[in-house]
């Protein structure tokens, strides 16, 4: 087994779960155990083990089981927990994985032609939520605050709920820059997002986020961030009025996921395990 997977394209590759050959494509933002969609784990007499649950997403619940079966990816075959929901996860492979639950040292990700004047970022690694099911990336420090950080190769938009989008309005002077609009998020469920521009770039190490899509009824309400016309048109607003951005909020887990818009500007992502380290050559 090499020490480094080289991906391009779909990011597919080929396995064998209990002997069956099947393409699972590679994610960063993948649950940390394999996911299979409901049809395989169903053709494969799969019976659900000792952890399960059901995933929210807004008022959408998804139900999901997992079991320990043999996983073959091309030397050994080895024994992971695969997930399974009782909907698709992946609609151009059986289903997905992480970089985390490969048998390599380091994953690389190739995105798009080296461009000159590239820069290497680097971000150290860290797995997110039990069985790693919020995926694999960094934490920063944004005002003080840890903020999970993680890639995604599927969306285009970087994307937040509405508890950061409000955190967000009020510590980076985010406002509504744009109409509702529907968008996929997880085993295809649609939910409504407005974009949000950032009076205050929120820097992810060296690289400045300006811009996010909030999913403005996820997990909070963001009905209390203001419109751009009324934070920027000053005949919209009295020069002595306080114009609150984002309502106060508690304690809440920041979380942003960064989407193809940022890394179409780089030429490769690297996630390496053995050094716990991801690294990004881009051209910013």
């Amino acid at each position: 087994m090499p020490d480094e997977l080289v991906l391009s394209g779909n990011n597919i590759i080929n396995v064998e779960i209990e002997g069956r050959p099947l393409r699972l494509e590679v994610r960063p933002d993948a649950a940390g155990a394999p996911t299979i969609n409901p049809a395989i784990a169903q053709q494969l007499g799969f019976k659900p083990g000792m952890f399960g649950g059901i995933l929210a997403i807004g008022p959408t619940r998804v139900t999901f089981n997992s079991a320990v079966h043999k996983i073959n990816f091309g030397g050994k075959p080895e024994k992971q927990r695969v997930i399974w929901a009782m909907r698709d996860v992946s609609v151009i492979a059986d289903g997905t994985i992480s970089p985390a639950s490969l048998p390599y040292k380091r994953v690389k990700f190739e995105l798009n032609a080296r461009s000159s004047g590239e820069r290497l970022y680097r971000y150290a690694l860290d797995n997110f939520g039990f069985l790693g099911r919020f995926g694999i990336g960094t934490t920063i420090r944004a005002q003080a605050k840890k903020m999970q950080v993680i890639f995604s190769l599927i969306r285009d938009q970087n994307m937040v709920s509405a508890p950061t989008g409000n955190w967000l309005a009020t510590n980076y002077k985010g406002v509504f820059s744009g109409p509702s609009t529907s968008t996929i998020t997880y085993f295809g469920v649609e939910r409504p997002t407005r974009p949000m521009a950032l009076g205050l770039p929120l820097a992810i190490g060296d690289l400045a986020m300006t811009n996010v899509a909030v999913r403005v009824s996820d997990y909070g309400d963001a009905t209390g961030i203001a419109e751009q016309a009324a934070a920027t048109d000053p005949a919209a607003t009295d020069d002595q009025e306080i114009v609150v951005v984002g309502k106060k909020t508690r304690d809440v887990d920041l979380r942003v996921t960064v989407g193809r818009g940022i890394l179409n500007k780089c030429s490769s992502l690297t996630y390496d395990m053995d050094k716990r380290e991801i690294r990004m050559s881009c051209g910013f």
